[in-house]
């Protein structure tokens, strides 16, 4: 090994040091969707601990959010999926979904809220990660557009203040995506770089998978990134990358601080995003067959990779965020009960952001 190398790996080593103090110490997330959490933040909200607006808005008071349709995983997958089309549609970098799911989420395990701060927390949190990921222009009347009328800059920019207060300004989590980057240089160079490219498009694949399904979100996003590339290799197979490889890899993860052996969160996540990998695979052969068009929200066939993953192609012209359930729909066709509940939580969505529209109307 070179000396240049050996510095490269040093390095490596400090930065995932750093970024796995950074994801317990700063990102964790609870399950904040639990029935106890809620319950206190509940029971927080009637003490008056969750009015942290301090006056910036009185459209946005927290004193009376408590509702008794509470957030749940169907909005939160709604919510993520509707990110993916905007970053699509402006062609921006696809990590900052991982980056505003992360700001929504931690927002989120701090207060109660009804639907209505729900989508302005989530527009808010993808106009930050935004701000400060994209050198590109993106205006607030963008975002604000993109409610069509529901919310305006003055609510954008409350929210902001109060959910940046919320996060005590921990703005730049390390992502599953961030940590499958340095995994890659652990990587053999011995295998061909086609195969390379192939890992890592399935790497990538999987992690994006995970963004959406709220089962990760107490999940740390080193552990998520690990599982992700244990499940390319199942994917791919030991015909296509041999086991020496693998086991190379896996090794160098240990040396670098990653326990694989005693880490069952490890074996946990491998087992979800096989489930859902399985789901989805199955999901887009059949919206193939009925619409011949590839997923939006894909950026790699979830088939057999025989090459070069495609790059994603450019979303259509994005939804309003109050909206984007009336539309696009993925036509899942999972356990009856599953379908029921998510068609009756989608109508309720819907039907309260009629009534949303007409209360900001009157402020």
């Amino acid at each position: 090994m070179s000396f240049a190398e050996e510095g490269l790996l040093a390095e490596l080593s400090q930065r995932l040091d750093v970024m796995r103090v950074q994801e317990v110490k700063h990102y964790t997330v609870p399950d904040y969707l639990a029935a106890d959490w809620q319950q206190r933040l509940n029971d927080a909200s009637e003490l008056g601990s969750n009015d942290t607006n301090n006056g910036v808005e009185p459209s946005l008071s927290f004193s009376d959010v408590v509702s008794s349709s509470q957030i749940n995983e169907l909005w939160r997958e709604k919510i993520c999926e509707w990110y993916y089309q905007i970053v699509d549609h402006y062609e921006f970098n696809r990590e900052i979904v991982s980056v505003s799911m992360s700001y929504l989420d931690r927002f989120l395990a701090t207060r109660s809220v009804n639907r209505r701060i729900f989508q302005l927390a989530a527009m808010t949190a993808l106009y930050i990660a935004i701000k400060l990921y994209e050198n590109g222009n993106f205006a607030i009347s963008s975002v604000t557009s993109l409610s069509r009328g529901y919310f305006v800059s003055e609510h954008i920019v409350a929210m902001e203040e109060i959910m940046l207060k919320a996060l005590k300004w921990h703005v730049h989590p390390p992502t599953p995506i961030a940590f499958c980057r340095d995994f890659m240089l652990l990587i053999s160079m011995d295998i061909p770089p086609e195969m390379r490219l192939e890992i890592n498009e399935l790497v990538r694949y999987l992690t994006e998978l995970s963004v959406c399904d709220y089962w990760f979100v107490s999940r740390k996003p080193s552990t998520i990134a690990i599982a992700a590339f244990v499940c390319a290799f199942e994917v791919l197979g030991y015909q296509r990358i041999e086991s020496r490889y693998q086991d190379d890899f896996l090794q160098r993860l240990v040396d670098h601080g990653n326990s694989t052996a005693t880490d069952e969160d490890i074996d946990e996540c491998c087992d979800r995003l096989r489930d859902i990998f399985r789901t989805n695979a199955a999901n887009n052969d059949e919206e193939a067959e009925e619409t011949n068009e590839t997923r939006v929200a894909v950026v790699t066939p979830v088939r057999e990779l025989d090459g070069a993953a495609p790059r994603a192609k450019r979303a259509e012209s994005p939804n309003s965020v109050i909206i984007m359930n009336q539309s696009r729909s993925r036509k899942r066709k999972v356990l009856s009960s599953v379908r029921f509940q998510a068609e009756s939580a989608d109508s309720n969505f819907n039907e309260d952001a009629d009534e949303q529209a007409d209360d900001l109307s009157q402020r």
